[in-house]
């Protein structure tokens, strides 16, 4: 299908919106498993690149806005959207004519801490450096893994973000770690 790709086996796809503008943005489809919270912000960049952000916001139009142009906002608002979601969301969302209730149904699920989220915390407890593994992807995962956690309200001070990191480069990073818990103590 034109516009699409498809890696490997940790295959993805990526829809290619172009704008009344004719700027091209990518944004991979949502299938439930992937950041929620990254892609509505993918979203809300492509509507408001085409001055239709009204639509997410209200289920009437404006006084000021014709009835037709409004329908017309709003239908190429939720087809946008639609358009970024895999067949199996796409189709839950099928009887939907309002941008702002597809936005809605898809918050209300995705948005919400559920036990499955929750699991963020225990990869971070768990994360270590896996030998192989360049350091700048490491930094990228540790931070994606504490966006998640910043998702679900969960407050992390700096200074345990600083001794997590530290701890999951090696053994070594643990033995740093303790002495700076144990400097810490030092009058």
């Amino acid at each position: 299908m034109a516009g699409e790709t498809s890696g490997g086996s940790d295959s993805f796809i990526v829809k290619n919106i172009q704008n009344v503008h004719h700027m091209k943005i990518d944004v991979v489809k949502f299938d439930g498993t992937n950041n929620f919270k990254l892609w509505r912000c993918e979203i809300i960049d492509v509507v408001n690149a085409q001055n239709l952000e009204n639509t997410l916001e209200l289920q009437e139009r404006l006084a000021e806005v014709d009835e037709k142009v409004w329908k017309k906002m709003n239908r190429t608002a939720y087809n946008v959207i639609r358009s970024c979601l895999t067949q199996d969301l796409k189709y839950d969302m099928m009887n939907e004519t309002s941008a702002k209730s597809i936005w809605e149904i898809l918050a209300g699920k995705y948005l919400t801490k559920s036990v499955e989220n929750r699991l963020h915390l225990r990869r971070l407890n768990c994360f270590q450096l896996k030998r192989g593994t360049f350091i700048s992807d490491h930094i990228n995962i540790y931070t994606k893994l504490l966006a998640d956690l910043a998702n679900l309200d969960v407050v992390i001070e700096d200074e345990n973000k600083a001794l997590i990191l530290l701890s999951s480069l090696s053994d070594e990073g643990y033995d740093l770690c303790t002495y700076l818990d144990q400097w810490e103590d030092i009058p």
